[in-house]
C-alpha cells in the first residue's frame, strides 16, 4: 500500500506537472463572424422596397448576396428604370465625367442602406468608399468602389461596389460585395518571416494542357514572397468569417497564393494563380 506521505507527494508532482503544461492561447472573439439572420434578411428587403419606392417602381424581388444581403446585380427589369441624376436634370441629357461620378456619389449616399444591406446609422458610406477605376466606355460609364474602413485591403472577391450608367444617367448593372463594419484587429500575431521555413518543401500538384499530372516542390526560401496583410473573408455555411491573413505567394513562373492567418497560423486557403 501506499502511505500517506508518499502519495501526497505524488499527488503535488502531478499537480506540478499539469501547471507546468503550456495552455492554449485564447484568441477572445477572433475570428469575427457575420452571420445571416432572419432580422437582417427583412432590414434589406425592407431597404430594397423604400428604394423602389422612392424611384416609383413595381416590386421587383432583389437577388442578394448570401450572408451580406447586399445587391448581387440589378434585376434586368429595372434596367434603364433608375436615373441617378437629380429630378431637375433632363433624363436625356448626357453627362461628363465629373458630373457622372459627383451624381454617382449622391446615388451612393442617398442610398447606402440598400448597398450595404444595413438600416441602421453603421451602414457604410461614402467616407468608407475609395474610387478607384472609373472607365469611359462608349455609350456608358463604369465605376469600381472600394471599401476603405478596414485598417488592410479585403480580399477573395469582397468589398467593392460597382456600378454601370448610361451616359444619360440610367442605372445599368449594380453589384455590391460591401462587407459591414466589425471589431477586427489592428496587427497581426505572427511575424511575416515565420512563414518562409514553413513551406521549404511543400509540394503542389497541377497538370499541363495535356492533363498530365505534375507535381511543383518548393526548394528553397527565394521562393517565398510573404505579401503584405490583407482581411481575407470566409464563407462557412450561413457565415462569413473575417481573418487577418497573409497573402504567401510560393514558386518560381508556377505560382501559388496561401492565406495564412496572422493571429493562428492555420493556412485558409490556396489558390493557383496560372490556368492549367
Amino acid at each position: 500500500m501506499i502511505g500517506l506521505k508518499t502519495l501526497g507527494i505524488l499527488l503535488l508532482s502531478c499537480s506540478a506537472l499539469v501547471c507546468s503544461a503550456p495552455m492554449p492561447q485564447s484568441q477572445g472573439n477572433y475570428p469575427p463572424v457575420i452571420e445571416a439572420s432572419p432580422a437582417r434578411a427583412q432590414a434589406a428587403e425592407d431597404s430594397w422596397n423604400q428604394f423602389l419606392a422612392e424611384y416609383r417602381l413595381s416590386y421587383v424581388r432583389p437577388e442578394l448576396e448570401p450572408i451580406l444581403y447586399t445587391p448581387r446585380t440589378l434585376p434586368p427589369a429595372l434596367a434603364m428604370q433608375i436615373n441617378v441624376k437629380p429630378s431637375d436634370k433632363k433624363a436625356d441629357e448626357p453627362m461628363n465625367e465629373a458630373q457622372a461620378k459627383e451624381y454617382l456619389r449622391r446615388f451612393i449616399d442617398n442610398h447606402r442602406a440598400v448597398l450595404s444591406g444595413d438600416q441602421r446609422s453603421s451602414a457604410l458610406s461614402l467616407k468608407d468608399l475609395s474610387l478607384i477605376t472609373f472607365g469611359n466606355e462608349g455609350n456608358l460609364y463604369r465605376a469600381v468602389y472600394r471599401q476603405m474602413n478596414y485598417s488592410f485591403p479585403i480580399e477573395n472577391g469582397y468589398g467593392e461596389l460597382r456600378l454601370v450608367l448610361s451616359k444619360t444617367g440610367a442605372l445599368l448593372q449594380l453589384s455590391s460585395r460591401l462587407i459591414p463594419a466589425v471589431e477586427f484587429p489592428s496587427r497581426p500575431k505572427l511575424e511575416a518571416d515565420s512563414f518562409t521555413s514553413k513551406f521549404i518543401g511543400r509540394e503542389f500538384t497541377y497538370s499541363n494542357i495535356a492533363g498530365q499530372p505534375l507535381i511543383y516542390k518548393v526548394a528553397q526560401a527565394s521562393e517565398i514572397n510573404v505579401k503584405e496583410l490583407v482581411v481575407f473573408p470566409k464563407v462557412s455555411e450561413q457565415k462569413m468569417i473575417l481573418h487577418l491573413a497573409y497573402p504567401c505567394e510560393i514558386g518560381r513562373g508556377t505560382t501559388w497564393t496561401v492565406f495564412v492567418d496572422a493571429i493562428t497560423g492555420e493556412e485558409l486557403e490556396t489558390k493557383q494563380n496560372f490556368q492549367s
